[in-house]
């Protein structure tokens, strides 16, 4: 009488062994995580995140110590850090990731511009000010005045503003323009233009292109009495010696121009609680302190702030605070306490945002 093979019981146990064998060897080696911890009984994070320097910052974090990364959850980091996306600015100090995001990317459903689509054509509503829009796209008053020819602060409901990407002016180029004569006639830097709009100084300029020029001022704009004033009004260096370094920590995101943004200031990352001090003398003329982590519109973005003004005719914005010690009005002192550090408004982890503001809107490289 003959016995059927999947009636053997050691027959069938090797078998079933060769079969769950020929499965797992077949699988691909890049599955997900979860198909080995259905397997292995364990649970593995399948959240890496691989970030690679020297690529553009619009789509991954820059690593400050120009080294290519891999980064999982279960990496020891600073636990008042937030989790890892792939496009905001990274640096790694002491074995803390620090990602912080301060580059502002508006809603995608805004009306366009036909002359660009990084323009944004904004209709202004009810109770809106020029200052208010100003925040709102994180661009300076001026920068409004100069693209739409406004001379004072009215706007009306209804009217139709063109919102530039970023604070300074935009300029069609004319036959024979080149990039370094643009930056001389805005008082901008070279590089900036050249960054900022994706090109390089040996590309040729089209006739009617558009060119951003960050930081750029239209010098006609203004008149001044003294020639000290109108100094400061268009600086583009920081007083050497004048400011003192806020708070202590690696700096997480320098200053500067990315290709279609650019970081109007330098991030200081730290923990939650960490001291903030004015960087030099002045008098207290914005305090905001009722945001709450989460909140990424919150403060123009800037969660809770503390704008300083100086006797140099510049301003110092400290932004993402978790806590204020100061109020409108008062008169500070280089090295007070004004703050603590924190993780309010647009920002994935505890840092702060330092600004130096110009009169004119223009922000300045810090000296740190």
């Amino acid at each position: 009488m003959k016995i059927s093979l999947f009636a053997k019981p050691f027959i069938f146990k090797v078998f079933s062994f060769i079969i769950i064998f020929i499965s797992i060897a077949s699988t691909p080696l890049f599955a997900d995580a979860s198909f080995l911890s259905d397997i292995l009984g364990t649970q593995a994070d399948a959240d890496e995140v691989q970030i690679v320097s020297g690529t553009d910052t619009n789509t991954s974090c820059s690593n400050s110590q120009n080294m290519s990364l891999s980064i999982s959850s279960e990496s020891s980091v600073n636990p008042d850090v937030k989790t890892v996306s792939s496009d905001k600015d990274l640096t790694i100090e002491d074995n803390s990731l620090l990602c912080n995001e301060d580059v502002y990317v508006p809603d995608a459903s805004f009306e366009r511009s036909p002359i660009s689509d990084q323009i944004i054509i904004y209709t202004v509503e009810s109770g809106d000010t020029l200052s208010e829009i100003a925040e709102t796209f994180d661009i300076s008053v001026n920068t409004i005045r100069w693209e739409n020819n406004i001379s004072g602060q009215t706007i009306s409901i209804g009217q139709k503003l063109n919102i530039l990407p970023v604070t300074g002016v935009k300029h069609i180029v004319k036959s024979g323009d080149t990039i370094s004569g643009i930056a001389k006639k805005y008082d901008a830097d070279t590089d900036d233009i050249l960054i900022f709009n994706g090109i390089s100084a040996s590309d040729t300029l089209q006739k009617g292109q558009v060119v951003f020029v960050p930081n750029g001022v239209i010098q006609t704009t203004y008149s001044s009495s003294s020639s000290s004033s109108k100094s400061s009004y268009s600086t583009k260096t920081a007083p050497s010696g004048y400011y003192l370094r806020p708070a202590t920590g690696p700096i997480t995101s320098p200053y500067g121009p990315r290709k279609g943004s650019f970081h109007y200031g330098v991030d200081i990352g730290n923990n939650r609680g960490t001291s903030i001090v004015v960087a030099a003398d002045g008098v207290v003329a914005q305090a905001v302190s009722y945001c709450k982590e989460g909140s990424d519109s919150c403060g123009g973005r800037y969660g809770n702030y503390v704008t300083i003004k100086h006797d140099n005719g510049q301003s110092t914005r400290y932004a993402h605070l978790q806590t204020i010690n100061v109020s409108v009005g008062q008169k500070v002192t280089q090295g007070q306490k004004i703050a603590t550090m924190g993780n309010t408004g647009h920002s994935t982890g505890p840092h702060l945002h330092f600004e130096i503001i110009n009169s004119n809107g223009t922000t300045v490289k810090p000296p740190f």
